[in-house]
């Protein structure tokens, strides 16, 4: 492009037309890489890459198809709605066992709904506590969004 300085060595080059086509998955969030310069690496921000973004949206995209079918599974009755909360918080039942403080064989069975409907009231409280709802949305199976979308949407 004429009137543009070239790019140092080692430095990436930047297309502002390619760049502002597709909005950044990363919500402005400034990346911070390093680029050589002499040998020596220097950071260097920018607002993105698009190979990241295009990676960060499929996995998002993911993430989102997984909660989905969780919201599903839960609706026909296959799954407790503690599933649709491991699931939204992107955890394995081991993982919400070790956070629950939770043999992983009782999460598992806490994971069908005839075994949470008998589920303790102490353990209610405690995945209430992690996934950061109340335990009356946990019992009446309410769904909430996931974390992260209530913390960027209000």
């Amino acid at each position: 492009m004429p009137g543009t300085p070239a790019p140092r060595p080692g430095q990436p080059t930047v297309d502002p037309e390619v760049a502002t086509e597709e909005p950044d998955i990363n919500d402005g969030l400034t990346l911070v890489s390093y680029v050589a310069e002499d040998g020596v690496c220097q950071p260097h921000q920018g607002y993105g890459w698009q190979p990241v973004n295009v990676v960060n949206r499929q996995a998002w995209q993911e993430v989102e198809n997984a909660i989905a079918r969780s919201r599903e599974m839960v609706d026909a009755g296959i799954v407790s709605c503690l599933h649709y909360y491991m699931t939204a918080n992107q955890m394995t039942p081991s993982l919400l066992a070790r956070y629950a403080n939770r043999p992983g064989w009782l999460v598992r069975l806490h994971l069908r709904p005839f075994f949470f409907r008998r589920t303790s009231r102490a353990s209610l409280a405690r995945y209430a506590e992690l996934f950061g709802i109340s335990v009356e949305d946990l019992t009446a199976g309410r769904l909430r969004s996931p974390v992260y979308q209530r913390e960027r949407h209000g």
